[in-house]
């Protein structure tokens, strides 16, 4: 975690003194503080998602360990999809194949 301070034209990045160690800073910001929202973090509530995109915004798609299962997977509209994490089941040439073929259907 890292945030920015302006300086004379120029950002300084701070890290979070809990950066490198998650555990600890789960601790700090949950349960210490009751929520876990480091104070440089602003948190947002998800709207749905056939809710109407304002101009100007736009709209993240997030997905992840597919594992080579995207044949029911009913998509919805977005700007940019973020596919995170496994998806392939074996790593097998035909399932990066596969996927690659579904992501041009999308």
């Amino acid at each position: 975690m890292a945030h920015g301070i302006p300086s004379q034209g120029k950002v300084t990045i701070t890290v979070d003194e809990y950066s490198s160690n998650p555990t600890q800073a789960f601790t700090h910001y949950n349960i210490n503080q009751s929520r876990f929202q480091p104070p440089h973090v602003h948190m947002v509530d998800p709207i749905p998602y056939d809710t109407p995109k304002p101009a100007g915004h736009t709209r993240f798609v997030c997905i992840s360990d597919t594992h080579s299962r995207t044949d029911g997977i009913q998509m919805p509209y977005g700007d940019i999809l973020l596919h995170t994490g496994d998806f392939t089941e074996l790593g097998l040439p035909s399932e990066v194949k596969k996927f690659n073929d579904w992501l041009g259907k999308e």
